[in-house]
Order: structure tokens, then sequence, then C-alpha cells
């Protein structure tokens, strides 16, 4: 009898030579004629002025540690190890029965006739594959519900960078992932964090729906 095991878990330069003066019959030369006035040429005109620029202000900030440390962040994360923890404990549950049903099944073979035995075997197929539709049903669940309720904190994150950027009259902003080495007075992290944690300190996690 099989048993089943679940898991959550990228030229040539051209050189024109002068031709050879052609000999022509010796005649006096006539009288040389003034070569006709030729128009002023006229002026260059200049390439349109680029403007300069100034300096730009810059501000870094990491991003993925603010989320990861925020006190709304680790408020999500604590609803959804209590919710995982009851989903295993219902898939625990439930894994028991199966293990407690296999056993009998293979006790009734040799007393039930061949018919009956196949049929009862089917059955127990199929609440094996329930169980584990249902696990993977509740790993998306978990999966979704994380990104869904951390996007609301993401927003308000964004929202609190527009405004540092808007104080320090900065142009740029950039994530930390994307520099090597920066000032810390640049280094806006610490205020972007204590920021978001007086904005939102905790989210009240909402479970999707997964089909």
């Amino acid at each position: 009898m099989q048993r089943f095991f679940y898991s959550l878990a990228a030229v040539g330069l051209l050189i024109a030579s002068a031709s050879a003066m052609a000999q022509a019959p010796r005649v006096q030369p006539a009288p040389s004629q003034p070569a006709p006035a030729q128009p002023p040429a006229a002026p260059a005109q200049p390439g349109k002025s680029v403007e300069l620029l100034p300096a730009p202000v810059v501000i870094v900030i990491d991003f993925q540690e603010v989320l990861r440390a925020s006190a709304a962040a680790k408020s999500i994360q604590q609803q959804l190890e209590r919710t995982r923890s009851t989903y295993q404990e219902d898939i625990n549950n439930k894994e028991k029965d199966l293990r407690t049903a296999e056993q009998e099944l293979v006790q009734q073979r040799a007393v039930l006739a061949p018919e009956a035995f196949q049929q009862r075997r089917r059955d127990f197929e199929t609440r094996v594959a329930e169980v584990q539709r249902d696990v993977t049903t509740k790993k998306r669940q978990l999966d979704q519900a994380f990104e869904e309720n951390i996007s609301k904190v993401r927003e308000q994150l964004i929202a609190i960078v527009d405004e540092l950027a808007k104080e320090t009259k900065a142009h740029l902003v950039i994530s930390k992932a994307a520099v090597v080495i920066v000032e810390k007075r640049f280094d806006l992290t610490g205020e972007a964090l204590a920021r978001l944690d007086k904005k939102v300190a905790s989210v009240k996690l909402v479970m999707p729906t997964v089909k």
C-alpha cells in the first residue's frame, strides 16, 4: 500500500590626383579679366545653447531594510505565523486520520471482496487528493496574504519617501541596493523607518480568498 507524504512548504582615404595639363597651341594670352565679385558668405549659425543644470541632490534609502524592520511588517509576520500554526494543526489532524484509514484498509484487504476493496481504495485515494489540495490552497493563501498586506505598508513608505524628497529638495531617490558607498548624511533609511513606524504601527491581517 503506497504511503502518502505531504509538504507545506547580454577609405579608404580618397586622394584626388591633379590631372596633367593638356598641351595647347601658343597664343598671346588675353588680358586678364577681373573675377566677378562673389557674394559674401553667410555667417555661421550657432547651435542651440544647452541649459546648464545644477548639481543634483540625491538621497539614499534602503527600502528592503525599512520594510523588514518596520513595526507594521513585523505585525503582519506575527499574524501570519499564528494563522500558519492553525493551518498546520488542521493538516496534521487530517494526515493522522489518513494514516488510520490506510491501516484499516490494509487489514480489510483480506476479508473484503475484490470489488468492495477497490471501492474502499478509491474512496481513500479521493480523501488523500482532497488533503493535498487543501495543503496547496492554504500555502497559496498564506503567500498571497503576505504580498497583499505588505503592499499596504509599501504604499505608506513611498508616501514618506516623497515627503523626505520634498523636504530635502532632492532630485533623485536611490535604493541603497544600487549604491556601493554613500555618505551617512545622505542615507535617510533611519528617518524613513522612524516615520513609517509612527504612521503605521500595525496592519490588521486580511486573508484573501483563494480558489
